[in-house]
């Protein structure tokens, strides 16, 4: 099982209460994120949410697609828990697996028998070449018309756009969270998950899509290193 930061309670806990709520255009992504759902796969039965956490994006699904099931995988325990918890409502509809990248997902799941993957700030933490054969890899688990969408962290162009990302980013938690800049840039600027973060810009991914074969393949939403990309099989 991968070993990463996010075994952590303390990281979940402050993700999950002080970060993710104040991610900025979150309700954006989230939107975006459905059109695309609605325009290129608009029958939704069966569901993949990878990286889950506490299974925000799958139930965001679940409750627009109310015929459908979901599968829910993690690596982390502590956001297994919370996933469970936050899922508890649904759970006739969805299963929640502990498990990682490093495992094949044709373990759980069947190739051309899904609708629907997402991904939510997950798929940054893995190696660059990781990423491209779990890309691939998610193809195969695809139906012919499934989509695979991810709303993810990725890496700015220069050093200088990654500077203004961070400093309107901190911005963004300051007032999400009611506090003062510095003392949120302090926390930011030393949090113990950083070192997980494995970034690559998204235009890169995008041709990683296309050349894999995922027809459509293009970054749909953009807010500096936050981006809303997707492919259909």
């Amino acid at each position: 099982m991968e070993t990463t930061q996010w075994q952590r309670q303390d990281v979940t806990k402050h993700y999950l209460e002080q970060v993710r709520g104040g991610i900025p255009f979150g309700a954006e992504q989230i939107n975006v994120m459905l059109q695309v759902i609605k325009h290129f796969t608009p029958n939704v039965h069966t569901v993949i949410d990878l990286g889950c956490g506490n299974g925000f994006l799958g139930k965001v699904l679940l409750d627009t697609y109310k015929n459908a099931n979901a599968l829910f995988i993690d690596h982390s325990e502590p956001m297994v828990e919370q996933a469970k918890e936050y899922l508890a409502a649904y759970q006739n509809q969805c299963t929640v697996i502990h498990a990682d990248f490093s495992e094949s997902l044709s373990n759980f799941v069947a190739p051309n028998s899904v609708d629907c993957i997402v991904s939510g700030f997950a798929i940054h933490h893995l190696p660059h070449e990781k990423k491209k054969k779990l890309y691939a890899e998610i193809y195969t688990l695809l139906k012919d018309g499934g989509i695979f969408i991810n709303i993810e962290h990725t890496a700015s162009a220069t050093e200088k756009l990654e500077s203004l990302y961070d400093e309107q980013f901190v911005q963004h938690l300051a007032n999400y969270n009611h506090q003062s800049v510095e003392e949120v840039a302090a926390e930011y600027n030393s949090r113990p998950d950083k070192q997980d973060n494995i970034l690559q810009r998204v235009d890169i991914q995008v041709n990683w899509l296309r050349e894999i074969g995922y027809q459509h393949a293009d970054c749909y939403f953009k807010w500096f290193e936050l981006a809303v990309f997707s492919g259909v099989k």
